[in-house]
């Protein structure tokens, strides 16, 4: 039984908890690894171990997963670049002409959906059935190109 009564165990837990909930709002893995601290006090406590030995499971048990397992779980976290979302994943999107589409006006394919549709800059008509790729989202209007004339890197 613990120095601090039957249940000490319980506050642990609570310790776990609050550790836990905390992460969530700073996702920087430390209250995570304070919280399998005190879930390693919880466990000393359930082992019948005192409250000194509880202390002393908490503060190796974090430093341990300080120093041992949040590096790996950061650089995780951090890996890469992220995966582009919403418009930035059509830059570079093939598209199908569905109407021509002008420096003003037109209509695509793209993703499924129909969008309205222009060309680039300088670009000529683009007749129904081609097949172009964005090079750009001007509000809700497709910037398109053929994919003849993408920038390297863009095909």
């Amino acid at each position: 039984m613990s120095d601090w009564g039957e249940h000490a165990w319980l506050l642990w837990i609570g310790a776990a908890v609050v550790a836990g909930l905390i992460e969530i709002t700073s996702l920087d893995f430390f209250f995570l690894m304070l919280a399998g601290g005190a879930l390693a006090a919880a466990g000393a406590d359930l082992f019948g171990l005192g409250a000194p030995l509880q202390v002393l499971a908490f503060a190796i048990a974090s430093a341990v997963l300080i120093g041992v397992a949040r590096p790996p779980l950061k650089a995780w976290a951090q890996r890469g670049e992220l995966t582009p979302t919403g418009v930035a994943a059509l830059i570079g999107a093939p598209a199908q002409v569905l109407q021509p589409v002008s420096d003003s006006s037109g209509l695509v394919k793209l993703s499924g959906e129909t969008w309205t549709a222009r060309v680039a800059p300088g670009g000529r008509t683009l007749e129904v059935g081609s097949t172009v790729h964005v090079v750009g989202i001007d509000g809700a209007t497709a910037v398109v190109a053929p994919s003849h004339e993408l920038p390297e890197g863009r095909q």
